[in-house]
Order: C-alpha cells, then sequence, then structure tokens
C-alpha cells in the first residue's frame, strides 16, 4: 500500500465535509421561508464561517447575526464574527459567548433563526455559570483533558458550569422560529453532545458532572464553588424547534471509501467508533484488520491521551507514532489525522506512517518509544517524514484512521 493513497482518502473525506456546502443544501431541503424578515444566524464551532456562508448562498444579504469561532476570516456583512479561545475556553470565548446570548434575546417573535452548530463551540462561546468565571472553566477543562476523559465526559462538566449550553442559549428564542443545523464530532452519542448542546437539554442518564469529577479523582482539586455548580442545574425550559445533523464522521468515511474504490482499492468502513487511549486504540486497529481481499480498513471517532510526559503532541499523532512502533519491520501502512486541520499542541492534522518510519527516526535521532513514552509524538514528526499538513480545514467531524495491511 502506498502512503500517498491514504493521504488522497483522508482529504477526500476532509472535502466531503465542506460546511458551506452542507448548509446550502440542507436549507435548500428545508424550504424555510424567511417571511420577509431578516434570517438571525448564531454560529459556534470550528465549521461557523463556512456554515454563515452556507446560509448566506441561500437568504443572500437579508442574513444577520454573531459567529463564534477559530479564527478570523471573512463573514457575509451582517454577521459579526468573534474569535474564542480553543480547546480551553478564554475571555474571548466569554465574549463570544456574551454576543450570542444577547443577539439571541433580541430576535423578534416570529422571525427565522439558525443555530449552527459544530465541533469545538463548546470552547469557542461560553459564559460561566453565575459565582463562576472564565478561569473555573478553563481549569476544569485541562484537568479533565489531561486526565483522559472522554470528550462526551468533558461536555457533562462543561454543561453544568455553563449559561450557553444544555440548551440555555436556545431557551433565549423561544419565540422565534428557531432551526438547529449541526456538523458533529461526536459519531453516535447524543446530538446535545455537540457543542454541549447549546439548544437541546442534556440527555437522560449517564453519569452526573459531579460523578465524572470524582471518577477521575479531581473533585478534591477544585473550590467548593465549582463543586457546587456540578451538583446544581435545574431544567432549562427548551422550544419546539427543528434540529438535524447535517453531516457526521459516516460521512467523512463514506467519501474516504468512495475514493479508495477511484483508485482501485477495497475498503471497510469499521462498525465500531474509536474511543479510549490513542496510542492503545492504534494497536487495536492494527491487530483487528480485516481479513479477505480488504486493502483499507477506515475508522472515524475521537480517541484521548492522558499526558504524563512533558512533550508535545495530539491524539492523531500520538496514535500514529504508536502504530510505526507496531508495524517497525512489517508490511502496512497507517494514518491519523482529524478532520479539522489540527491535532492538539502539534502542528499539522496527524501523520501516515508504514513499516519504515520507525528505523528512519532512529536514523534521525528519535528513538520511537522514547518520544511515546514522554508524550512527545509531535516532537517525533517535527523530524521525521510522514507528517500530515492541511491548514484548518473550517470543518470538524472527529477524526479519520485509515489501516492497510500491506
Amino acid at each position: 500500500m502506498q502512503i500517498a493513497y491514504l493521504d488522497l482518502m483522508f482529504r477526500a473525506a476532509v472535502a466531503a465535509v465542506d460546511p458551506a456546502a452542507l448548509v446550502e443544501r440542507a436549507l435548500l431541503d428545508l424550504e424555510l421561508d424567511p417571511a420577509g424578515r431578516p434570517v438571525t444566524v448564531l454560529a459556534l464551532g470550528k465549521a461557523a464561517p463556512g456554515m454563515v456562508w452556507g446560509v448566506h448562498r441561500v437568504f443572500g444579504d437579508d442574513v444577520t447575526g454573531v459567529a463564534a469561532l477559530p479564527v478570523p476570516g471573512p463573514l457575509p456583512g451582517g454577521v459579526r464574527g468573534i474569535v474564542g479561545g480553543h480547546p480551553i475556553p478564554d475571555h474571548r470565548s466569554v465574549l463570544a459567548g456574551e454576543s450570542l446570548l444577547a443577539t439571541a434575546a433580541a430576535v423578534a417573535p416570529g422571525s427565522l433563526a439558525l443555530c449552527l452548530v459544530s465541533g469545538g463551540g463548546s470552547a469557542l462561546a461560553e459564559v460561566p455559570a453565575p459565582g463562576l468565571d472564565i478561569e473555573d472553566l478553563a481549569e476544569v477543562n485541562r484537568l479533565l483533558l489531561d486526565s483522559g476523559a472522554a470528550i462526551t465526559e468533558v461536555n457533562v462538566v462543561r454543561r453544568a458550569m455553563s449559561q450557553i449550553k444544555g440548551g440555555r442559549l436556545g431557551a433565549r428564542m423561544a419565540a422565534a422560529r428557531l432551526v438547529t443545523l449541526a456538523i458533529s464530532d461526536v459519531g453516535s452519542a447524543p446530538p446535545s453532545t455537540i457543542a454541549s448542546g447549546p439548544t437541546l437539554g442534556a440527555p437522560d442518564g449517564g453519569p452526573a458532572p459531579h460523578e465524572i469529577m470524582a471518577d477521575y479523582g479531581l473533585l478534591g482539586r477544585v473550590p467548593d464553588r465549582m463543586t457546587r455548580s456540578l451538583t446544581a442545574g435545574p431544567a432549562v425550559p427548551l422550544p419546539d424547534h427543528a434540529f438535524a445533523v447535517i453531516a457526521d464522521g459516516s460521512t467523512a468515511a463514506a467519501a474516504a471509501a468512495a475514493k479508495a474504490e477511484s483508485l482501485g482499492l477495497t475498503a471497510t468502513i469499521a462498525a465500531r467508533e474509536l474511543s479510549g487511549e490513542a496510542r492503545d486504540e492504534a494497536h487495536r486497529v492494527l491487530r483487528d484488520m480485516p481479513g479477505g481481499r480488504v486493502d483499507v480498513a477506515i475508522h472515524v471517532g475521537e480517541t484521548t491521551v492522558t499526558v504524563t510526559g512533558s512533550g508535545h503532541g495530539g491524539r492523531n499523532h500520538e496514535a500514529a507514532l504508536s502504530a510505526a512502533i507496531a508495524l517497525d519491520g512489517r508490511p502496512g501502512a497507517f494514518l491519523a489525522g482529524g478532520t479539522d486541520g489540527r491535532d492538539g499542541s502539534a502542528a499539522g492534522a496527524g501523520a501516515v506512517v508504514d513499516g519504515t518510519t520507525a528505523n528512519i527516526g532512529r536514523r534521525l535521532g528519535c528513538e520511537p518509544s522514547r518520544h511515546l513514552a514522554a508524550n512527545d509524538s509531535g516532537g517525533f514528526f517535527d523530524v521525521v517524514p510522514g507528517r500530515i499538513v492541511t491548514g484548518p480545514t473550517g470543518t470538524n467531524v472527529a477524526d479519520v484512521w485509515l489501516a492497510a495491511p500491506q
């Protein structure tokens, strides 16, 4: 298997979840009538700019609103863009969150409001619950992310500490004709998990916020005021509204499979979503490669990294480094990439490796196992070829991993 084929498949997966095209198609299917009034957009997440432009393609200059963005970028004239912090919320996130809440409260009764939600929105737009400040939320985020907590668990805690999440933004628009369009980065998790559900209440069941913090040994590491917020939280009255997930990891996986077919390869899409520790999941994916005439297996989802070393990197770089060690001197290839074009503190979206990567690293003075032990996958691929660089893609449906047996 040529690793160049895996790179082409990954890029096809990203192209298939272009947010502007997805939103335009969804709005045309919904046949919404703004009834001569301006259309208000409230966008938050890594795909926010493209999603807003998709609305503009349909409704033109009648679009106004606010978008919480990961990086500065052009928007239609009536939409204000505010860059928030990511992956840890900061004071910019509060400015974005307050602007979203104010815009929501000003939507005229009966007018059309479009909430455009995508991965990353939890951090990019935030207003802390009463009695808390953004430093409190940032600290809890850091503790959870470094502990190896799953993103669904992180979002449960985020919801309890927010005036936006868990449907609180949507509650400000109870009198509007509200439609939420979401690009999902959480796989089969409930839609309310996407950006912690700004227009949807928390899903029923599952552990409570304080139970998650306790499971990771974190309750004793935060002040009492934060603990109290984790055990409070009355139900939020939510308006009836239309909600649609317009793309997710399966959309990207199908595009990767189609690209494989165009290259003359046979591909299979794994039923099980990626989860757990990135380094361990990479070994499982390689170990469980399907037999027969399958050339490449396609996986989607999101893993975690428990940080114990002092290096830099991200879950996809770490998975690729772990795979390089497992493939050392053997046939096969492996790619792990974030569809948003970013991966933790490492440059690039992830990396692609084969059975020669580990030995190349040794020749360049980078012992793979030492870098892995130090959580320094980014440092490894700073030197060793294999990093995937796309730049920010403007979308996010979690991660795509591609594994080839030979």
